[in-house]
């Protein structure tokens, strides 16, 4: 039996996208583990977990794969870096990353 997408996202994706996230916030952007994990909604605990590649790391390949997951990424790295970012927001992103992975398919519509 073929698990849901939303299922496989939130498994997979959601992680790889946090990670991704926690690591270019912190490494090209600047930001202190601890300002990445409160921008994030995230503990410090997970941000180091991230950067550590403790997590996420399942779902980073897939997101790889895709020019248009990566396209929709930057654009929510950009609104962090910014300051227009609202943890509403990942929600949205998240959807639209797993629509496009779904169009791509690199995550089985069921």
């Amino acid at each position: 039996m073929t698990k849901p997408p939303c299922m496989m996202v939130v498994r997979y994706i959601l992680p790889a996208i946090r990670a991704k996230l926690a690591q270019e916030l912190v490494e090209k952007h600047g930001f202190r583990s601890k300002d990445a994990a409160e921008k994030l909604g995230l503990t410090q605990a997970a941000v180091s977990q991230y950067m550590s590649s403790k997590r996420g790391q399942q779902g980073i390949e897939i997101l790889q794969k895709s020019s248009g997951a990566e396209k929709i990424l930057n654009e929510l790295i950009e609104k962090i870096v910014d300051g227009d970012f609202k943890l509403d927001d990942e929600v949205e992103y998240l959807c639209r990353i797993c629509e496009r992975l779904r169009k791509e398919g690199l995550i089985p519509d069921y």
